[in-house]
Formats: C-alpha cells, structure tokens, sequence
C-alpha cells in the first residue's frame, strides 16, 4: 500500500445536482414558477420555499445525474481536522462551508464559487456521473436544487438548505445511495492551466452509503490512459468527511499502482 498511488480528492458541492434525469424534473412541477418568482427581489424567501412543491413525496431516481467533480491532490495534502461533519458544526460559523469541504476555500466570501484550497498541490481533477438506487425524499431534491436555483439566496440560506440535505441522507443508513463512475484526470507539470488537456487517466466505479470519516469502500478500476494505460485491480477509497451528496466530501483514494503522475509534489 505504502508504494501505491494515493491522491485525495474533493466534490466540489455547489456543482452537484446541476442536471437531473428526466424523471426527478418531471417531479418538480412549479419549478419554472419559481424559477421565475426567485427573480422578484421582494418576494421573501419563506414564501419562495413554500411555492416550491413536488407531485409525491419519494422519488425514484435511478437514473444518471451529472457531478461537478474537484481537484485532485497529492497525498497527504488535506489534514483530518479540515473535514467537519456538517451536522456537528454550529450553522453561525463564519468558515462552516470551507469546514465542511475539506480543500476548497471561498472565492469572495461567494459559497457558490469554491477553488482548489491548496491550488500548487493540485495534479488534476476528476468527473463524475452518479445514478441513484434509492429512492430520494423531496426533501433532499428541494434543498438540493435550492442551492442553485435562487441567485438571490444569502449565505445563511444556502447552508440551511447543505444541513437539510445532510439531515435528509442521514436518514438512509447502511442503505446504497448512488453508483458513481468517476474518470480521475491527471495534469502534466504544467499544473497552473486549469485548460490544459489531460492525457493520464484513470476511470473506476464505486459504490456509496452514507458514511462516516474513515469509512472504506472498495472499487473496480475500469481502464486508463496515457501512463495508466491498461491498468486493472481494486482501489479503496477512505472518507476524510461525512458526506451529504449536496455540499462537499473529501476523500482518499489508493489506486493499485507504483505509477505517478507527472506532477506529483513530494
């Protein structure tokens, strides 16, 4: 293990649930109304969140939804005592989203704009596609989507709505929550263009339930390029935060492999 190749990783939250499948949307059966509604400065928020409503009360989402994906660190970059549990955390905490994402950081005080906190460890990022076996609470779904949908949501909205979505996948405890085929894409040492085509990767699938810090999962490698072409096995990838599938997880994957990326900082 110790020769493998390690790297952590974190979701970047605010991307996540940006496209639904076909049938969650039909689910949602006011949400051009308030789409519309979020734009009128003087409707308060309380009623915007009561216009939202969905047509039952459990939705079957096994389907494809696309996962904004995160940065890829070097081993060792995210310390244990950056990943906080978002249901531990006092709502009031000036730094609650960046505690609750491991190493992203806030751009501009903005949650909905969050970079890479250690951005001269980062050899890549990753991307992701999720398809649901369990069926989501519309609770889950409506506080989800709230966090992209209302522009004018303030800060303290937005993390009411990252608690309730926490809440919410809580609720589903030893249950499969999500398949997850992730492509993990490994930059050269030109590691400062965030456009620069990547040309090392690896692609694997995993399984999730709602788990807590230091949980393990085990998943199958699916293929490679570059460097990693052809590379086959099991990697295991160890939560450094709880996660709630609406804002950030950070995570530590070992891929079963002496292989490094070009640019990987010691």
């Amino acid at each position: 293990m110790y020769n493998n190749l390690v790297i952590e990783s974190v979701s970047n939250g605010p991307l996540f649930g940006q496209t639904f499948n076909l049938e969650m949307v039909s689910n949602l059966s006011s949400i051009k109304r308030k789409f519309i509604l979020s734009r009128i400065p003087f409707i308060p928020y309380s009623i915007k969140s009561k216009l939202f409503s969905l047509s039952k009360k459990e939705v079957n989402s096994n389907g494809l939804i696309l996962h904004g994906g995160g940065p890829i660190y070097s081993n060792s970059t995210i310390q244990d005592n950056e990943c906080c549990n978002p249901l531990e955390l006092d709502p009031k905490d000036p730094h609650f989203i960046e505690k609750t994402s491991g190493g992203l950081k806030l751009e501009k005080d903005d949650p909905m704009v969050q970079t890479a906190k250690y951005p001269n460890r980062v050899i890549g990022n990753f991307t992701a596609m999720n398809r649901f076996f369990t069926e989501i609470s519309s609770e889950f779904i409506a506080s989800s989507i709230n966090r992209k949908l209302i522009p004018t949501s303030s800060k303290k909205q937005i993390i009411e709505a990252y608690i309730k979505s926490a809440v919410e996948c809580k609720k589903l405890d030893n249950k499969i929550i999500l398949e997850q085929t992730a492509t993990f894409a490994f930059r050269s040492k030109n590691h400062g263009d965030v456009n620069e085509p990547a040309k090392d990767t690896i692609t694997g699938i995993m399984l999730f339930v709602w788990g807590i810090k230091g949980q393990i999962f085990n998943g199958t490698i699916l293929g490679g390029t570059g460097i990693f072409n052809g590379i086959t096995g099991e990697f295991t990838r160890e939560r450094l935060l709880a996660p709630n599938f609406s804002g950030a997880e950070t995570f530590r994957i070992t891929f079963p492999t002496t292989i490094k990326p070009d640019y990987y900082p010691i």
